[in-house]
């Protein structure tokens, strides 16, 4: 009997797409058949796939309709949260991203690991669905066995830059790819918030403060070191001229994002961040991590990165800490260097013995094991889940050509830009060199930036 089909859609190319190819391949040795690709892509032409286990990417409000599409076209919903590592308290994550219908629609709960777990289980939204600490497959590619796949990226940047400070900026909601998305008003000085303000004008004001003393600091750093190259690498959703004109005067500053940011870890000296999820990378990576806190607050800062990094909380002491990593004379305190794995395994499973990738793919099995059998939704519900698809879809394809709209085909390819049949085979054969698994594993194009992986029979 054939087992199931998997969809694994993927939203930005350069911070999941490899981990969640390395899924489809570990799927296809064990007899299944994964559509990888472009999540937007995916969903665009969702009407069309087969009946499949479906792996969110997420739970929140945003994740609503596509739930509800998902159930009536027969598809049974496996999640996890790519968001949820980071964030403030349990109580801030479940408001901002655990919806009722997304969280409910689905079979099974992926976990990061057992604070992400707990956090679930706290919602008012949870009904008793598995939860399952699995790690996610974004931390598989950074795991020793799998960071030759990014040896050759590595020395081509050494080669490119040289030795390089990299600099990863996290001010979506400040500094939005289109303004108008920007969900944060910014005070147009980073001063105090007035007072009585509520608690989303006092965050605003507390991002500002960082996010301009990071702007007032990129100069700074590429003035103390000429010969160094500074990398500003800012998130996927941000403005980039807003660095560009920061860095303006600084012919040693370059603003960019490109490729897996697992390369540009390994291949810099250091990477300066407040709260980023790459101080976590970093960490894992045997980096070492500068969190710059100029602003300090126990509400509104990120503690996770922040704790895995060297901490410091003024320019000076940054330039002091950048220095000694140049010079070599950087040395993590062995009592520090401890309490720092004690943090990460409350937050993280998978970072050693069987790979994220495999405890997926267990959940998978079971579920279709329990879940995916011959019972679908009625005739009725199924046509009422097509047409709903393809209004939707035909509403996506009106708005991509709608400047600043979050569906606007520049801001999707921005995200995840194409990618083509070669470079995925490419990507899959280095996965078999390394391993020495996925001998008779092939991919072939289901449409642009989708692809069917299977096992050769």
């Amino acid at each position: 009997m054939a087992r199931a089909h998997v969809i694994i859609p993927s939203e930005s190319q350069s911070r999941e797409f490899d981990a969640k190819l390395l899924l489809a391949c570990v799927l296809a040795e064990r007899g299944f058949t994964a559509t990888v690709g472009s999540r937007n892509d995916i969903h665009m032409a969702i009407a069309r796939l087969p009946r499949s286990i479906y792996v969110g990417k997420d739970v929140r409000f945003s994740s609503n309709r596509i739930s509800g599409i998902l159930k009536r076209l027969g598809h049974v919903i496996v999640a996890l949260d790519e968001e949820a590592l980071v964030y403030f308290t349990h109580q801030t994550y479940l408001a901002a991203r655990v919806a009722q219908p997304a969280f409910q629609a689905a079979t099974a709960l992926m976990a990061w690991g057992p604070d992400n777990a707990e956090a679930w289980r706290e919602s008012a939204h949870y009904t008793g669905t598995p939860i399952y600490e699995t790690g996610n497959a974004r931390v598989d590619m950074m795991r020793p066995e799998l960071r030759p796949f990014f040896a050759a990226d590595v020395e081509a940047l050494k080669q490119r830059f040289g030795r390089f400070i990299l600099i990863n900026t996290n001010f979506g909601t400040l500094n939005h790819f289109f303004p108008n998305l920007t969900s944060m008003k910014a005070p147009e000085r980073p001063d105090p918030p007035p007072e009585g303000a509520d608690w989303a004008t006092r965050l605003a004001h507390h991002r500002y403060s960082i996010f301009w003393a990071f702007q007032k600091l990129i100069p700074v750093l590429a003035a103390r070191h000429p010969n160094t190259t500074i990398v500003v690498r800012p998130h996927p959703s941000e403005n980039h001229e807003t660095w560009r004109q920061a860095a303006q005067g600084a012919p040693n500053v370059q603003v960019m994002h490109e490729g897996n940011v697992i390369s540009w870890l390994l291949a810099s000296q250091t990477v300066i961040h407040n709260g980023c999820t790459t101080g976590i990378e970093a960490y894992i990576l045997g980096g070492r991590p500068i969190a710059y806190r100029p602003a300090v607050s126990d509400t509104y800062d990120l503690t996770l990165p922040n704790s895995l990094s060297h901490e410091v909380f003024d320019e000076a002491s940054l330039l002091a800490a950048v220095d000694a990593i140049l010079e070599d004379r950087f040395v993590i305190d062995a009592a520090q260097a401890e309490h720092r794995r004690s943090i990460l395994q409350r937050y993280l499973a998978a970072t050693d013995g069987k790979l994220a990738v495999e405890r997926v793919a267990d959940v998978v099995e079971s579920v279709e094991g329990s879940h995916y059998g011959p019972a679908q939704p009625g005739l009725g519900t199924r046509l009422v889940g097509h047409a709903t698809a393809e209004w939707r879809r035909l509403q996506k394809r009106r708005n991509a050509s709608r400047p600043q709209h979050k569906s606007n085909a520049a801001y999707t390819r921005h995200r995840f830009p194409d990618i083509d049949l070669p470079r995925v085979q490419e990507r899959i054969d280095a996965y078999g060199g390394i391993l020495g698994r996925f001998q008779h594993v092939r991919a072939e194009p289901v449409d642009d930036n989708i692809f069917r992986i299977s096992q050769a029979r």
